[in-house]
């Protein structure tokens, strides 16, 4: 059975840099990982997942690992008899801290051969 993919409207580099929840634990996740990997990055500031990344115009390196946190995802549906349900559900995303990316104009072939001519 195939899923339907839901598209979701493409992300301003003001929404990709705003968060309404805060987790503490994330938080020292990404610290620590920041310090073992010898960086300054902090979280909240510079640990952004592969497509709030892409909407501030940046591009994760090639070869990059990632960083997986746990997040709880917020619904809310209205069932049969109209009354709304809110789920919450565990996941975990994928994140790269400011180390790990570059402007994304840097990282295209065809825009470098346009920026070069």
């Amino acid at each position: 059975m195939k899923r339907a993919s839901k598209k979701l409207p493409a992300m301003s580099a003001d929404e990709a840099t705003a968060f309404d929840r805060f987790s503490l634990v994330n938080a020292a996740i990404l610290e620590e990982t920041a310090a073992l990997k010898g960086c300054g990055c902090r979280a909240y500031e510079d640990w952004f997942t592969y497509k709030r990344w892409i909407a501030q115009g940046m591009q994760v390196q090639r070869g990059e690992h990632s960083t997986r946190i746990a997040v709880i995802i917020h619904s809310e549906k209205e069932n049969d008899a109209g009354q709304v349900e809110s789920k919450s559900l565990p996941r975990t995303v994928s994140v790269f801290c400011r180390c790990q990316v570059q402007p994304a104009a840097a990282t295209s072939p065809a825009r470098l051969e346009q920026v070069t001519a």
